[in-house]
């Protein structure tokens, strides 16, 4: 699917600019939530959110089954035609899935008597699972200004709303209506999305019969890419759970709150250097063969490790100066723990980077082996650790575990002679 590229001019530094304002938003603006939930509410409640934004997180992994990403590698190359089609076959597989969760939601709600929030919570995984894929796809498709327009609204536009209107007013101080402004937030993000891709052919598209065989085929086709999410997904949530069920809601609310300070830095990296690293990845693998894609790899990867140290350490530090304001003892009685949590997220995505690179080469068997494989050693890690050694043993399992996983995945890249690596790929 052809894109226009702006050329190099100051028009194209002033996307660049507003693109990098708005991924910025979106860290800020999830660094403030969590500070904000530590102030305001209580850390209980943040560890309850945090567990929650796990859920949204993992959900979608399990119902788009893998198809989601090879949908947007192939959207790459695809007529627009084609992908549409793809896309339209694959949205009411999701919708149908989503139906069915908010269904049993709400009967469970009925008959049991269980909180409502988590009908709001299932409805915010949904659109967060389309918003996703909205920003995925059109960051394949090089709409990089559309991609992270949608994005902000999404991921910081509600947030600007919500927190100061619940400083102003403590009735709004409750999961219930933070959770409820998320999801205005995400129905906002997918009616901006229908409004700018109006010209597209969906109609056309959507008129024609529905074909069974384009999702089975596509679920077959995207199996290993779903055993590779699953472990991908786990080896980044496992440890709230874990620490939640060692050490409490409370102390899980200090982890959540370290974890999102550390994971805002490599976020911002994701959203700024991953958005575009990906496409030329793949473009240059489909178009250069490997050994242009190893070369783009290497360079990616040391201007990725620089940002990394950089960010991480810069964000670690403002968060020290904001410590006091968050009025919270127990955060000072783990200090040490945060900076051993934030190096080992630091080195999580270096070693996340390495994974990015298998699956632009389309080495896909081997993305899976390990990300299955670091869920094996995380866990082993953390229940060897949490117990004797708390929230420093959390960090410590992360850091050891990413350590390995990236020794490995660039070892496996660049460590051995690429006609031997690459020929590993498979469905390439």
């Amino acid at each position: 699917m052809s894109t226009s590229v702006l050329p190099d001019s100051p028009g194209r530094l002033l996307v660049d600019l507003m693109v990098m304002a708005m991924r910025a938003s979106v860290m800020g603006c999830k660094f403030g939530l969590a500070l904000f939930i530590a102030r305001y509410l209580d850390l209980s409640s943040l560890g309850l959110y945090g567990l929650a934004a796990g859920a949204i997180a993992a959900v979608p992994i399990v119902v788009n089954l893998g198809m989601n990403h090879l949908l947007m590698r192939d959207a790459v190359t695809a007529s627009t035609s084609e992908m549409i089609d793809s896309m339209r076959h694959y949205w009411c597989f999701v919708a149908l899935a989503y139906t069915v969760l908010l269904t049993i939601a709400m009967l469970v709600t009925a008959l049991l008597g269980t909180p409502p929030l988590w009908i709001i919570i299932v409805a915010v995984i949904m659109f967060e699972h389309v918003g996703n894929d909205i920003f995925y796809l059109l960051s394949s498709l090089q709409r990089h200004v559309w991609a992270n327009a949608i994005g902000f609204i999404r991921g910081a536009a509600w947030i600007l709303m919500y927190v100061p209107l619940a400083v102003w007013d403590t009735s709004f101080r409750s999961l219930p209506y933070l959770f409820g402004f998320w999801l205005v937030g995400g129905v906002a993000s997918v009616w901006l999305f229908a409004f700018l891709s109006r010209s597209w052919p969906w109609l056309a598209s959507f008129s024609r019969p529905f074909r069974l065989s384009a999702i089975t085929d596509a679920i077959r086709k995207s199996f290993l890419m779903l055993l590779s999410d699953l472990g991908f997904i786990t080896s980044q949530y496992i440890d709230r759970y874990l620490i939640t069920l060692f050490l409490g809601l409370k102390v899980a609310g200090v982890y959540f709150l370290f974890w999102t300070v550390g994971s805002s830095a490599t976020t911002f990296l994701s959203l700024v250097l991953q958005q575009k690293q990906r496409p030329s990845l793949i473009s240059a693998y489909r178009t250069n063969g490997p050994s242009a894609h190893r070369q783009l790899a290497w360079r990616f990867l040391q201007r990725t490790a620089l940002a990394n140290v950089a960010l991480s350490t810069a964000v670690g530090f403002t968060f020290q100066v904001l410590l006091p304001w968050i009025a919270q003892p127990a955060l000072v009685a783990q200090w040490s723990a945060f900076w051993l949590i934030v190096a080992g997220l630091a080195v999580r995505y270096m070693a996340d980077f390495g994974a990015l690179v298998l699956f632009t080469a389309h080495l896909d068997r081997l993305t899976t082996v390990t990300n299955l494989t670091s869920v094996g050693v995380l866990v082993i890690a953390q229940l060897a650790l949490l117990p004797f050694a708390g929230l420093h043993g959390a960090g410590a399992a992360i850091l050891l575990t990413s350590l390995i996983m990236a020794l490995w995945r660039y070892w496996l890249l660049f460590g051995f002679p690429i006609s031997n690596a690459y020929s590993r790929r498979v469905g390439a």
